[in-house]
């Protein structure tokens, strides 16, 4: 299907979702990637992106295919894989037996948990910003430590490899939920805002309530969060982003979404995550704040 409003592709967005924006940032980065270069800005309630080449004619369903199809794996190597699953088919007799095999299954395994993600073709992206404890990019890491962020992102980027978004109107990518059980990043504040089985002390699976994701914000936020950082408030736990209104590159858009670029027409966001336990956390609803 081609895009009705020529080169330019507008998404739906609820600002006061901190989830949305970083997804919409994760969008554009897509988008440049795969486009040979695009910039991006936002209205009132849409996030529009567009290429630079007038060559190149974005369908609608282009980036969320390009998506689905494209593979993502961790940074780990096919022989430590290999050897991951070996010592996983042994039995724990078996691994006692051969010194060191056990500490080698368990590093393994932390590796599999922990390591670095990434896209490849078209996109060709490292995302590993939940590594990064020197510019504080590790404190949006919303799983707790024993959680594969592997699997969590697999299972964000599972509906969308059903080809469910391709054809739907850019409009509905944010807004369109799945119920497949995966676990979210809880990057969306709609999803953070409500009670977990965790909160509300039983699972919602034995009763038949099934909680609905959406999934597109949850692995474009994680896909977002590379490049795109928000900037800490000076009170604790407060945490500012700003829309911007003018077309901009990623690299130039990524220092307007910190609040750092003076430049007229920024709307500035705060927002808080929420802590489930000392590791889990959940993106809060923005507010926002007048400057």
């Amino acid at each position: 299907m081609n895009n009705q409003s020529g080169q330019t592709v507008c998404i739906d967005i609820d600002p006061t979702n901190p989830g949305q924006f970083f997804a919409c940032c994760g969008l554009l980065e897509l988008a440049d990637r795969s486009w040979n270069g695009a910039e991006g800005w936002f209205d009132t309630y849409t996030f529009s992106m567009r290429p630079l080449s007038a060559v190149a004619t974005p369908s609608t369903g282009q980036l969320a295919a390009e998506l689905g199809r494209c593979r993502l794996t961790n940074i780990m190597t096919e022989q430590q894989l290999t050897r991951l699953e070996e010592l996983a088919a042994m039995t724990k007799k078996e691994r006692a037996a051969v010194p060191g095999s056990e500490n080698e299954r368990s590093e393994l395994e932390r590796l599999r948990r922990e390591s670095a993600l990434i896209l490849h073709d078209p996109f060709n992206i490292q995302i590993d910003w939940f590594l990064d404890s020197r510019s504080g990019g590790n404190r949006f890491k919303t799983w707790a430590g024993q959680q594969s962020v592997v699997d969590i992102a697999r299972a964000m980027k599972r509906p969308i490899e059903t080809g469910a978004w391709d054809s739907l109107s850019p409009k509905r990518w944010l807004s369109q939920t799945t119920d497949d059980d995966g676990l979210p990043f809880n990057f969306d504040s709609d999803l953070g805002g409500q009670a977990s089985a965790l909160d509300v002390g039983f699972s919602f699976d034995p009763l038949g309530m099934a909680s609905k994701t959406r999934p597109l914000i949850e692995l474009a936020a994680f896909i977002g969060l590379q490049r795109f950082r928000p900037r800490p408030d000076a009170k604790d736990n407060r945490f500012l982003f700003a829309l911007w209104d003018l077309p901009l590159t990623p690299q130039i858009a990524s220092v307007a979404a910190s609040d750092m670029l003076a430049m007229p027409g920024l709307r500035v966001f705060e927002f808080r995550l929420l802590y489930r336990t000392k590791y889990l956390k959940s993106f809060l609803s923005a507010q926002p704040i007048s400057r």
